[in-house]
């Protein structure tokens, strides 16, 4: 009888260590596959960039040269820039950019500010490789004279004569001051143009390997002329880029596709909402 009983607390103890070990399988099984889950990558997406100048500034409203110099927005300019966030409010980013100059924050904030899905809570990422350009001796320079000072350079009698030369005038511009400048420190087109569009194609392809979507990005007139540049020299607008302006291109992975340039219809929009 005792034999028995000591058989059967045997199989019991062998029942529940067999219990234990089946339990232990399942949640292992469980945990495995949530774990798996977790870390499943998104499919690879396309991307819709919407390309922002930042607002007026005081150093553009006094028709100065503004490159890593740096200005506030006026109140002209943030008007403005809540206008273009209203406009672009029902756009639901995946993601914010801007350059590390304190007007992109700032715009990119406002933008931000007044969007009306999920994006409104985005972190916004500041990359120092779409700043604008940087000038030299000529920061905070009055624009006429820099741009004058380059004309002369290339042969030519005034601003306008440069402009009408055909061409790139980013490109111009941009090497002409870089060979009068006296500090030397003054970039070259393609300094900028390396720094620019390796920064915005980064930016790009991130996009695309998390899912794609749509992703603001805010900078400067002369930085997206570069950049567009690089993708379709032929869309470059005839003149510079408007404060508050958006260029919207598109990128699948591979290739580009031009959607909007230099566009101030979502500011019209945004401006006849409340």
């Amino acid at each position: 009888m005792k034999r028995k009983i000591f058989l059967v607390f045997i199989m019991m103890i062998v029942n529940l260590v067999a219990c234990g070990s089946l339990n232990q399988n399942v949640t292992e099984n469980s945990n495995g596959d949530k774990n798996k889950g977790s870390e499943e990558q998104k499919e690879p997406g396309k991307v819709t960039i919407y390309l922002v100048r930042h607002g007026k500034t005081i150093l553009n409203n006094t028709d100065r040269a503004q490159g890593w110099a740096d200005g506030p927005l006026i109140s002209e300019g943030e008007e403005l820039i809540h206008n273009v966030g209203k406009g672009l409010a029902d756009i639901p980013f995946t993601a914010a950019y801007s350059s590390d100059s304190g007007r992109a924050i700032q715009t990119a904030n406002m933008i931000l500010e007044e969007n009306q899905t999920d994006a409104k809570d985005l972190e916004l990422v500041q990359k120092q490789g779409i700043r604008e350009g940087y000038f030299g001796i000529y920061e905070g320079e009055k624009n006429e004279v820099m741009w004058g000072d380059a004309a002369k350079h290339l042969g030519y009698k005034s601003q306008e004569e440069l402009l009408a030369s055909g061409g790139n005038p980013i490109e111009k511009i941009m090497n002409a001051v870089s060979e009068i400048d006296p500090s030397k420190e003054a970039e070259s087109y393609e300094e900028l143009k390396d720094r620019a569009f390796t920064e915005f194609k980064a930016i790009a392809d991130e996009a695309y390997q998390n899912g794609g979507g749509n992703v603001l990005v805010v900078s400067h007139g002369i930085t997206m002329g570069t950049i567009l540049a690089q993708i379709d020299i032929s869309k470059l607008p005839a003149g510079s880029f408007e404060n508050g302006s958006v260029t919207k291109l598109e990128y699948d992975g591979s290739g580009w596709n031009v959607l909007e340039v230099n566009e101030m219809k979502y500011a019209e929009v945004g401006k006849g909402k409340k």
